[in-house]
């Protein structure tokens, strides 16, 4: 029996894989990534004080950059609220606002529960152009591929302004891994209602 979970992981690490080697193309540095209207800033947590968490100051840092060398118009922070009513958009427009960025140039996803949400929401929206999608380098393939499955044409760039511990790293790629099946059945759902 202890074959069973070993097996599925080594499935699941080969789908990930294949998912980085279909996705890899469409990651760019900074001074490569071709401009867009939208950039997209996934949420990814907050401090028991509201702030952004360490890992999502990155995103919002790297998204920033790409304001101020013209590679987007708007920074769409998309997130939810805690259950102490903080807004991981509203704390990440705060945190943007902070550091020079103009109101007009953010536009607030309160609705982005998940990466498929936030893609979801942004293409009710972006008239079919394509977006950037900031984040860091394991989530990129991920949230690049259900941007596909969604047929939203997507460009990533990674967040790497913050260094993080091997240990963080390796949890949060394990999380990706493991996140695959569950979205894999969200975009088996979404099919089928759009074929009904």
């Amino acid at each position: 029996m202890i074959f069973i979970p070993v097996i599925f992981f080594g499935v699941l690490l080969c789908l990930y894989a294949n998912v980085i080697f279909k996705t890899r193309s469409k990651i760019f540095d900074l001074e490569n990534l071709p401009a867009t209207k939208f950039a997209l800033v996934l949420g990814a947590g907050l401090e028991k004080n509201g702030l952004p968490s360490d890992i999502l100051s990155d995103r919002v840092e790297t998204a920033i950059n790409l304001l101020v060398h013209h590679k987007t118009t708007f920074l769409v922070f998309s997130g939810s609220s805690s259950p102490d009513n903080f807004s991981e958009p509203e704390s990440m427009s705060a945190l943007a606002q902070s550091l020079g960025v103009d109101k007009s140039k953010l536009i607030l996803d309160n609705q982005g529960k998940t990466t498929f949400d936030s893609l979801n929401n942004i293409a009710d929206y972006s008239e079919n152009e394509i977006i950037t999608i900031v984040s860091q380098r394991f989530h990129l393939p991920r949230a690049l591929w259900l941007a596909n499955s969604l047929k939203i044409n997507a460009n990533g760039i990674p967040a790497k302004i913050y260094k993080f511990s091997a240990y963080k790293t390796a949890c949060w790629y394990l999380r990706e891994i493991l996140a695959l099946p569950l979205n894999v059945l969200k975009i088996i759902f979404k099919k089928f209602q759009n074929n009904r």
